[in-house]
């Protein structure tokens, strides 16, 4: 199983400017040309295979807690299922945003997560969930150390936006 997820910070006007199919194309994908100087200037993030480990580890157990915690990865408003590109071949199935009350509660969770306990404490359950969604590489502790990776990242980038009162477009491609 493999879904990219990325996010790109938006000035909170554009949520409502701006159609799903404008806001979609405001979301780079790894190969676009813009995609490297939009990381280094903390504008965009993307998580290869993760994104779905980043979400249980943020949900799972006493760690978390309903909505808040699923903010980061899944939460917010949907505006738009499913986007081909012909161009590198991928689909996109979800088109989410955030609006600036949103990213400042998902930011103030997870400047309360201290990651590498969280990872340590949920060890056997993402090497179940690794195993479960059928990923060729087994849990590892290499992966726990990108996983941990991610999750500071996430949090430095949510962190970011909340201060500079940002929203959040998120796409997820498959």
């Amino acid at each position: 199983m493999s879904v990219d997820f990325f996010w790109r910070r938006v000035p909170g006007r554009a949520l409502d400017e701006l159609s799903p199919k404008e806001l979609g194309a405001l979301v780079p994908h790894w190969f676009d040309a813009e995609f490297k100087r939009l990381r280094e200037t903390t504008m965009v993030m993307g998580v290869e295979r993760n994104g779905y480990l980043m979400h249980f580890a943020l949900t799972a157990g006493e760690a978390a807690s309903g909505r808040v915690a699923q903010l980061p990865v899944f939460g917010g408003e949907q505006r738009a299922e499913g986007k081909e590109d012909p161009e590198y071949g991928w689909v996109g199935t979800e088109l989410w945003v955030l609006r600036p009350s949103d990213v400042r509660e998902a930011s103030d969770f997870l400047n309360h997560v201290t990651v590498d306990d969280l990872i340590r404490g949920l060890d056997a359950l993402l090497a179940r969930e690794v195993e479960s969604l059928g990923f060729s590489t087994p849990w590892s502790p290499e992966w726990a150390e990108e996983l941990a990776v991610d999750l500071s990242e996430l949090r430095s980038f949510f962190t970011a936006a909340a201060a500079a009162g940002d929203a959040m477009v998120k796409f997820e491609s498959a």
